[in-house]
């Protein structure tokens, strides 16, 4: 909502009852022909308070159900902390607003703001204990409108559950099950009074089985291959006291997608709100429901917050392979280089934290340098994107006129398909016919390829015949500038027709910085 506007809106009365979760609201009832405008009051239902500040608001809106009546004025909002004496203490920065003791006047307008929200702070006082609790009471009037009300419950201490340590999987069969036990700490000085919501969200090509009916089951457009992701969202109404330790009543199984190399299942735990519900668009499981229940074993460490990773790795390797292109420009002296790194499997290779999986290193032949690139860092895009070569894993601005570039495989490349680079090219009088290099290197994102055969990581190529005679003039184009040559090194053969991702949006060249 436009702050420097009045909060007057048109809104039919059912979009009233879908309200944020964890925020009370009251309103009177609207009649068929309202004569003045319906207020409603919001805040959170509750806050748990500690030691250290927090933050917390309350705003409020109006409407009229499409009848046209006057514009609110004189809006006025009193923040009553009386309540929390001796529990929290409220302390309110706002100009609009002026205090007697912990009362808050606040009439929206004065300064020329008329902004629909107060916000404040709240800390617990030095003397109280944990769970003890008390209520702030809003209300709102205003001229030509009717009046409103709301309440937050305020809490001492608070519940603080932090998820265990999961040992990362290796040397996982591709096809075999893996189970995924977890635990949860409650090292907070209040038990938890609200449900409790995991999730479970993998990347890789694992496939879980939907098998509790108290969990959600999202799956990716093509499960169990390691570009699809996958889901868990399970709800437990258990409450889990303060200093104790529970974990799963049955570990969540997967199997391990046939092409996977490398996934990676983040998980993590929050409280949730009243009234909230976790999303219901994914398929629910068909069993028994899951919960939690006191954990059996003591040993095993914990994360110091709410969420957490395991890793899994399979026996698996990734075949990448460089493949390079020449062919003639459309002038004299000017080439095309088509790079690709090609994945011969048997497992596809993806990114899991949007670091390069793979580095294409490309040198040129002296006497060559590159004028562009062609890229358009998309993820579903035929065409990646290239760096000056730095010697360190920085990429540098795009530049042109260097011989020496880096491109990255930045999200992945699937069995059968590949990365292509295109490179723009110009020879000058000093190329010779000597040859360049393209070389596929580990990239940043980390993991091992277990590369079978490391042959056909390196390829040569060459421009053809020398660009220029030694006077300096550019020869016309004839057989001796279409003479492409392009061999991998160990005697690989050229691929020569490379399987590349569906190239869905229009190539830009580039041949000037822009990053």
């Amino acid at each position: 909502m436009n702050p420097t506007c009045t909060a007057f809106v048109a809104v039919p009365a059912a979009v009233l009852l879908a309200l944020a979760p964890g925020v009370a609201a009251v309103a009177a009832d609207p009649s068929p022909l309202p004569t003045q405008a319906y207020a409603t009051v919001r805040a959170e239902e509750q806050v748990n308070v500690t030691s250290a500040a927090r933050s917390a608001e309350v705003s409020w809106m109006f409407w009229d159900g499409g009848a046209q009546v006057p514009v609110p004025t004189n809006e006025s909002v009193v923040i009553d902390a009386r309540d929390l004496a001796g529990i929290a203490k409220v302390t309110v920065d706002d100009p609009r607003c002026e205090s007697r003791g912990q009362v808050f006047t606040c009439v929206n307008g004065k300064d020329g703001s008329r902004s629909p929200n107060v916000e404040f702070s709240l800390r617990a006082d030095a003397g109280a204990a944990a769970g003890d609790s008390g209520r702030i009471t809003y209300t709102l009037t205003a001229d030509h409108a009717t009046g409103a009300t709301a309440r937050t419950k305020v809490v001492v201490g608070a519940p603080n559950l932090v998820v265990g340590q999961l040992p990362d999987v290796t040397h996982a069969e591709p096809g075999s099950r893996i189970e995924l036990p977890l635990r949860l700490r409650n090292t907070g000085d209040l038990a938890t009074d609200r449900r409790v919501m995991l999730r479970w969200e993998a990347v890789g090509g694992l496939v879980f089985d939907r098998k509790f009916s108290n969990c959600v089951y999202g799956e990716g457009d093509e499960p169990g291959e390691p570009g699809s992701q996958a889901s868990i969202t399970c709800v437990f109404p258990a409450s889990v006291p303060a200093g104790t330790t529970v974990e799963l009543s049955s570990p969540l199984t997967a199997t391990v997608g046939k092409r996977v190399l490398t996934a990676a299942v983040d998980y993590s735990v929050r409280l949730l709100n009243a009234g909230e519900q976790p999303t219901t668009q994914n398929r629910k499981g068909t069993g028994p429901a899951l919960t939690l229940v006191s954990a059996a074993r003591t040993g095993g460490g914990f994360e110091t917050g709410a969420e957490g990773r395991v890793t899994v790795t399979s026996d698996s390797s990734a075949d990448l392979a460089a493949v390079a292109r020449p062919q003639p420009g459309r002038g004299a002296a000017q080439w095309t280089l088509d790079v690709s790194a090609v994945n011969h499997g048997p497992a596809s290779v993806y990114a899991i934290d949007r670091k390069a999986v793979a580095l294409m290193e490309i040198v040129l032949p002296k006497g060559s340098v590159v004028t562009g690139t062609a890229d358009m860092e998309q993820e579903d895009d035929r065409y990646g994107p290239c760096f000056p070569w730095t010697g360190d894993s920085r990429p540098a601005p795009f530049e042109a006129g260097h011989r020496h570039y880096v491109c990255t495989v930045p999200f992945g490349v699937a069995v059968g398909r590949s990365q292509l680079f295109r490179l723009s090219v110009r020879t000058t009088a000093g190329y010779d016919g000597s040859e360049g290099t393209a070389t596929v290197r580990p990239g940043p994102a980390g993991f091992p390829l277990h590369d079978p055969d490391t042959s056909n990581d390196s390829v040569s190529f060459t421009f053809g015949e020398p660009a220029a005679p030694s006077d300096g003039t550019l020869p016309t184009t004839g057989a001796g500038r279409a003479a492409v040559v392009a061999t991998a090194t160990a005697g690989t053969a050229l691929l020569g027709a490379v399987a590349l991702v569906v190239h869905r949006r229009r190539r830009r060249s580039r041949a000037t910085s822009r990053r």
